[in-house]
């Protein structure tokens, strides 16, 4: 062996040695050290600096998992990635390290002056700031180091320990470490350890609360609630382990199990011949994430022969708070099969009837927390809430009715149905069962989603309450609304909320609201009044129209959706709401843009592109890829299309029909290196990757292909293999 082949087989040792170094030290997939370096690096500062105070913040990621279910392991890979990055850039600092000590757990070791709330609010701004349709939440822990005689790993685990306490809080993202929660942590865990047994044991009791019809005082149904009755320590109330079962994921099996029970228990009063009253079970976003609730909903309807109005869903309304188009499919699902769904809650988080327009239920559960303060602002809101779900055609029910003085006000603002101490308060099922024996108590007409003649009824008072037009309405609950007034010929605003004129007009608002009409394109007019006549037509469904108007910013895309409310004067009027959509419409301009170019490259151009449609299968490409790669105009029945013409080398099959069949199963990219004829006869390498391009719903309806010439590089890849072949065998000798 010359002394030239020995410097190079150092140097790969070398360098392989340096590899295996990274690989030992350091976590290859975010670049971080790893939590044995990170222990050995925290005691090195702390011995080097004696005199400064430190911090380990921790950050868990909330349902990662689910991250990794919905959208792959590659779209989790890259958040952690990009946690990772971002944490070193915005908080790195003197004496400072960083580490992934958990699968989607990373401990940051830092100067005190560093931490704190403000380490803790730049890393809720970096979760923030990732560009995913699913909100990214932290749950922060930190250990302030004033014990420096205790092992690194237990610091760690204290600030885990922290953190863990506000897992699951939406609101709450920080904790500091504090020895009381230890013990809590203790307590806690006791009661993880056997729950499995416990729900086997049936340890978990069903209890009901009746809803009632305040005007007639009769029970129309029951929301399902459940306790836990553990055999050691009593009655343990569901605040204490509902939060403990969502941290830790079991909550999935006990509401699995909960809406078992209610359907089964309708399936005995069915088979009993005895009055049947529909009953509500609770669906956690949790549960919507992780499981196919619309399945087991239909799979429990089927099992127990259940007609789908006795059994309702009830959502909370901190659900629709990210990723509302999953809630909202599976919502659609479960109406369209003729299930009762209601917005349960709402009034408790930040509620805003702007989002019940997007979301098809049928029933809005009022959280009378509303009225804690028991003043006249809270109570307009209330009245607010209550008319404009009858605008909607939405069922009310008033939630924590406590007192006669709260049934008078709901009764009088058109609010039926109630649920609360006032009336019953949770109930084993022994003893609802008892209470309902007695059928001059019950109304099992009285259905919450059937309509009642008062839903018919059209009060025009109602319609213009004076508190219904109030600026606490206006500009804190619906968004941007506005009565217009049209004749026939002239649209006219005759009242709007401060919103409203933010977006319609740049200009003084009474100069906007004394002269003009409606300040949209001319060529748009024709629209909106199309629109306004539809709008008559249809009834509750109302219309809607998407039109323009000039801005100092260009043009402004709005769309308008429009309620025929009565007729005042000869005019009719009618409330609409309006948003601007002029990013989406953008949007759709660029797409068609960005259409023809796909097409203007596949002709033109030399590289290798091609179109997949996921529907027919069908592969289309340019005429050069057509004659560089011998094929016929267009490939049905991709891959096996592709195969039939011999594009194919014998052997690589498989690999090329499994990057379609990973396309074809919704994975967004697929790739494969294969080696291919083309038309000249010639054997080529080359590497196809498939990039899918999915609809508003996340459906992949095509894919977009790129083919890559990889000859060269497979060459030089054999020659190298051959090369350390020879070195092997030289070093042998």
């Amino acid at each position: 062996m010359t002394s030239q082949n020995i410097e190079s087989l150092e140097i790969q040792i070398k360098q392989l040695e340096e590899q295996l170094r990274f690989y030992r030290d350091y976590d290859s997939l975010t670049g971080v050290c790893n939590k044995h370096v990170f222990y050995e690096t925290i005691q090195q500062i702390l011995d080097a600096v004696p005199n400064e105070i430190f911090q380990i913040i921790t950050v868990d990621i909330e349902r990662f998992r689910l991250i990794n279910d919905f959208y792959g392991t590659e779209q989790g890979d890259a958040l952690l990635q990009y946690l990772a990055h971002q944490l070193q850039s915005e908080l790195a600092c003197e004496n400072s390290c960083f580490s992934r000590i958990g699968s989607d757990v990373f401990a940051v070791f830092l100067p005190s002056k560093n931490g704190g709330e403000k380490a803790a609010d730049k890393i809720v701004n970096i979760c923030r700031n990732y560009p995913l349709n699913m909100e990214i939440i932290p749950a922060i822990g930190i250990y302030e180091i004033t014990d420096r005689s205790i092992r690194a790993s237990l610091m760690c685990d204290r600030s885990v320990m922290a953190g863990k306490s506000v897992k699951g809080n939406y609101v709450h993202h920080l904790a500091w470490y504090n020895d009381s929660m230890r013990n809590l942590l203790i307590e806690e865990q006791d009661l993880l350890n056997n729950v499995e047994t416990s729900l086997a044991n049936h340890e978990f009791e069903i209890y009901i609360q009746p809803k009632c019809n305040m005007k007639t005082g009769l029970i129309v149904g029951g929301e399902v609630l459940v306790r836990w009755n553990h055999p050691l320590k009593g009655l343990i109330p569901p605040t204490v382990f509902i939060p403990l079962f969502e941290r830790n994921g079991f909550i999935k099996k006990l509401d699995a199990y909960v809406w078992e029970q209610a359907a089964r228990w309708l399936h005995q009063r069915k088979q009993q011949g005895l009055s049947v009253l529909p009953l509500s079970v609770n669906v956690s976003r949790s549960d919507i994430f992780s499981m196919d609730v619309f399945a087991m909903i239909k799979a429990l309807a089927d099992k127990y022969e259940l007609d789908a109005a006795w059994l309702e869903i009830e959502v909370t309304e901190s659900a629709y708070s990210s990723r509302t188009d999953e809630i909202i499919q599976v919502i659609s699902q479960l109406m369209n099969e003729g299930f009762t769904v209601s917005m349960d809650d709402f009034g408790s988080g930040y509620s805003s009837l702007n989002i019940l327009k997007d979301i098809n239920i049928n029933v809005l559960k009022l959280d009378m927390r509303f009225l804690d303060n028991n003043d006249r602002k809270s109570k307009d809101i209330v009245e607010s809430v209550v008319h404009m779900a009858k605008w909607l055609d939405l069922k009310v029910i008033a939630e924590g009715v406590e007192n006669r003085e709260q049934v008078d006000f709901l009764l009088g603002i058109g609010c039926v149905y109630a649920q609360g101490f006032y009336y019953y308060r949770p109930m084993k099922l022994t003893a609802f069962e008892e209470l309902i024996r007695d059928e001059s108590k019950i109304d099992v007409r009285d259905h919450l989603n059937q309509k009642t003649l008062e839903d018919w009824q059209l009060n025009f008072k109602d319609l213009f309450h004076e508190d219904m037009m109030s600026e606490a309405l206006l500009n804190n609950i619906l968004g941007q609304v506005v009565l217009y007034s049209f004749d026939g010929q002239d649209i006219r605003v005759m009242k709007a909320n401060e919103q409203y004129y933010n977006l319609m007009c740049e200009h003084d608002m009474m100069d906007f609201y004394k002269h003009d009409e409606l300040p949209i394109l001319e060529e748009d007019r024709p629209l909106m009044m199309a629109a306004l006549l539809k709008a008559n037509e249809n009834g509750d469904k109302g219309s809607e129209v998407i039109v323009r108007r000039y801005s100092s910013k260009g043009v402004l895309w709005v769309k308008i959706r429009l309620f025929y409310l009565s007729e005042i004067n000869n005019k009719d009027i009618y409330y609409a709401s309006v948003s601007d959509v002029s990013d989406y419409m953008e949007t759709i301009e660029e797409l068609k843009l960005a259409e023809k170019r796909f097409y203007l490259t596949m002709e033109s151009g030399r590289d290798t592109i091609f179109e997949l449609d996921i529907a027919t299968r069908t592969a289309y490409y340019a005429k050069h890829t057509q004659d560089d790669f011998g094929l016929s105009d267009c490939v049905v029945n991709a891959p096996e299309g592709f195969i039939e013409q011999g594009s194919v080398c014998e052997g690589y099959e498989d690999d090329f029909i499994q990057m379609y069949q990973d396309i074809y199963d919704g994975k967004d990219q697929a790739s494969c290196t294969i080696q291919a004829h083309m038309g000249d006869d010639s054997i080529v390498w080359n590497h196809i990757t498939l990039t899918a391009v999915k609809d508003e719903n996340g459906k992949s309806v095509k894919a977009v292909g790129l083919i890559q010439n990889v000859t060269k590089e497979k060459e030089m890849e054999m020659r190298k293999k051959q090369s350390q072949q020879t070195m092997k065998v030289n070093s042998a000798g």
